[in-house]
């Protein structure tokens, strides 16, 4: 993997071909000063289109709130999201960003790319375009349901207004990109890509990855009803991808955006490492849940070993919290309808650990002055400070060189996550192998990879994950596993993967919508019937005013095309 530090400055000469978007016309006169698609470098684009599909999975500075996983955590209470309905959740311009960063930069930039690729024989860059559209593609229909594709970008073709292409005909078209893309790795390759940012221009390692978004593709719809997938369909396209032994299945082939360290002009770091440690403390809407460091830190008999990774606590003691900083602090008597065993206020430190400060599911109180006693992100993925037990205050501009000083990543298909994906599919569709060794090896696969990541900074602690705590975690959640019926089996499997899905809401919220689980997620905090949930989201504002074939919905809570599961199923 390479740094994001070394290419930002290879931008400025690509800006220029970005500039057009669904409904503008780019039949304009070309300005003489300006670089046009026939004299950029192809490696200019292709580092625009993965830094491209890095924002949006991630978001960008100043706007960690844009990207998808942030929109996918919240839901599932990875992520504090405000209410107090789901249907306030979110405003339609808050999509804006994220729908101008795929049809108005990345879908332009793979649609000049290619002839200039294809022209010059440089088919490994094609591919790599194949395969993040294809990413691209499927994630704006999982969040957004039926979305312009085919008539998309294409406004210098009198297409003003886009038609919504059906959801299950965008991931039919997204299947044969990522069989094209491996069609092309395998033809012979005049020049590699000079700055591939994932894999340096491996294109063994592409393959895995164009293979494990096929197992995610044909995972997600198995229950779908949409022709060319469902069931039958699916076990059998896991099972030829099973035997072809090409899916991301080591910690080596990864799929994962390294982000850096500079902090300004421009600003390379993790967006979540922004939006907790720089300008004057952690951004005034960025809580993490309750309920998942709860999850994480008192489910078992000893706390997950992966906790320290993932959050910095500032305090260890809340004596000095009243009414002003946490209003619930001084409150007693819980909600009729709050689960009593469901943290309410703060985390109990059940097993030990005091001091976990989030917010509640759907809390849309004020911000108070909390900013000292929130739980922070740490040092996995977004490069912060390792748990040390020091409880220093670590918000502000003082925080800047905290831990990695933002050096994070943006885990979009890991070796943890292909494991726990098929033991999903073992468990539901009786796929090609056994359901329990792939919980397994996924939870050592996620704890090996946060304890390699985190390395630098948990070493000599004392507080590192060790071979013993994760043995003793692991044996108790498998004896859970065992002694539970298919039910219980799917919770734990969906719980484990929630766990090794830290700050990836993409295929969180996927999975909640897929599979139901986990079935015992904390409640709205303020009403007990926040509405229907999130079954998809609002289509973006400017989308919705601008392109007369898009109608904005009347609620967000129309299911895309693969979750055909009954109303009511989640939540």
């Amino acid at each position: 993997m390479k740094k994001i530090s070394n290419i930002l400055s290879l931008l400025i000469a690509a800006l220029t071909v970005m500039l057009g978007c669904e409904t503008t016309s780019l039949d304009v006169v070309e300005s003489p000063n300006a670089l046009n698609p026939s004299q950029a470098s192809v490696d200019f684009f292709l580092n625009q289109i993965q830094l491209m599909t890095a924002q949006i999975h991630s978001g960008e500075e100043g706007r960690a709130e844009n990207g998808l996983s942030q929109f996918g955590m919240e839901p599932v209470r990875m992520q504090h999201g405000f209410g107090p309905t789901y249907r306030e959740n979110y405003d339609p311009s808050d999509f804006d960003r994220v729908w101008d960063n795929v049809y108005a930069r990345a879908l332009i930039d793979i649609r000049t790319m290619n002839p200039l690729a294809e022209e010059a024989g440089q088919y490994t860059h094609i591919a790599i375009g194949q395969i993040l559209e294809a990413y691209i593609m499927m994630s704006m229909v999982d969040f957004f349901g039926d979305v312009p594709y085919s008539e998309a970008v294409a406004g210098g073709e009198g297409i003003l207004n886009p038609s919504l292409d059906s959801g299950a005909s965008i991931y039919q078209a997204a299947d044969q990109l990522l069989v094209d893309a491996i069609a092309n790795l395998n033809k012979d390759e005049t020049s590699l890509p000079l700055d591939d940012l994932f894999y340096n221009g491996n294109e063994g390692q592409w393959k895995k990855v164009a293979n494990t978004m096929r197992l995610k593709l044909y995972l997600q719809t198995r229950l779908a009803s949409a022709e060319g997938f469902g069931a039958s369909v699916s076990t059998s396209r896991i099972n030829e991808l099973i035997s072809g032994n090409q899916l991301i299945l080591d910690a080596s082939d990864d799929f994962f955006f390294q982000w850096g360290t500079n902090n300004a002009s421009p600003d390379s770091r993790h967006p979540y490492f922004d939006a907790n440690y720089d300008g004057a403390g952690p951004s005034s809407d960025f809580y993490t849940s309750n309920y998942y460091m709860d999850l994480m830190a008192n489910q078992y008999s000893e706390p997950d070993p992966r906790i320290r990774y993932y959050f910095y606590r500032q305090q260890s003691d809340f004596s000095g919290a009243d009414v002003v900083t946490k209003e619930c602090v001084t409150e007693i008597s819980l909600p009729a309808w709050w689960d009593p065993t469901q943290p309410y206020c703060l985390v109990p430190s059940t097993n030990g650990l005091s001091g976990y400060w989030g917010r509640n599911h759907l809390d849309d109180d004020g911000i108070p002055p909390d900013d000292a006693f929130r739980t922070l992100h740490g040092t996995y993925p977004v490069g912060g400070p390792f748990d040390d037990n020091s409880f220093r205050n670590v918000s502000g501009s003082s925080a800047v060189n905290e831990g990695l000083a933002g050096a994070g990543i943006s885990p979009i298909l890991m070796s943890s996550y292909t494991y726990f994906m098929l033991a999903e599919a073992s468990l539901t569709l009786n796929t090609t192998g056994n359901a329990r060794d792939y919980l397994e090896t996924g939870i050592r696969q996620s704890m090996g990879t946060v304890a390699n990541f985190g390395a630098p900074l948990a070493s000599g602690t004392g507080y590192e994950a060790n071979a013993t705590a994760i043995d003793n975690h692991v044996a108790e959640i498998l004896a859970n596993y065992d002694a539970g019926d298919n039910t219980d089996k799917l919770r734990i499997i969906v719980e484990q993967y929630f766990i090794a899905l830290w700050c990836n809401g993409i295929e969180a919220y996927n999975t909640y919508r897929r599979t139901g689980q986990p079935d015992n997620l904390t409640p709205a905090f303020t009403t007990p019937d926040p509405g229907t949930f999130l079954r998809s989201m609002w289509y973006s504002q400017t989308a919705a005013d601008s392109n007369t074939n898009i109608t904005q919905k009347s609620t967000p809570s129309t299911p895309v095309f693969w979750d055909t599961n009954p109303e009511g199923f989640v939540d």
